[in-house]
């Protein structure tokens, strides 16, 4: 299983980095009680014009219970007031328990956040994310995790 894991990160990931233009990284806590780790890449655009210019991520969904989250997906962030701003994203992706059953392997994973940008290429936020299997199965518990998200930009 880990190495099932370890070729899903590579495969996945590594090569996104090269088009994205910023990175998110953060620890989180489940409400329900434990933790996890988001790892993003998102690459930046607007919702108009052609959908090649829409700004898109992916996503990676660590929990301490190891069970593990992957998905791509649309991003975007709103500037509030100053350096605040709303973060919000939609991913289908693909889950896989290993403690946790959530009804199948096909997840979406719905997220609002609020942060700030510091002078330069970072930012701050807290945010709220919701894996569900979107009723594709009889078992639907869904899954929360609250994060406090580090961005990167380059």
């Amino acid at each position: 299983m880990l190495l099932f894991r370890l070729v899903l990160f590579i495969g996945c990931f590594i090569p996104l980095t090269l088009f994205a233009q910023s990175v998110v990284v953060g620890p989180g806590v489940d409400p329900d009680g434990g933790g996890g780790v988001v790892l993003e890449y998102h690459k930046g655009g607007t919702f108009s014009g052609l959908v090649t210019n829409w700004p898109w991520a992916t996503a990676l969904r660590f929990d301490a219970d190891s069970d593990l989250w992957v998905g791509a997906g649309l991003h975007n962030q709103l500037n509030i007031s100053g350096p605040f701003f709303i973060e919000a994203s939609f991913m289908p992706g693909y889950y896989n328990p290993e403690d946790t059953d959530l009804g199948g392997n096909i997840h979406f994973r719905s997220l609002i956040g609020l942060g700030f940008q510091f002078a330069g290429d970072s930012a701050l936020s807290i945010s709220i994310d919701h894996l569900s299997n979107g009723g594709l199965t009889t078992n639907n518990p869904g899954s929360e995790l609250v994060t406090m998200r580090y961005t990167v930009a380059y």
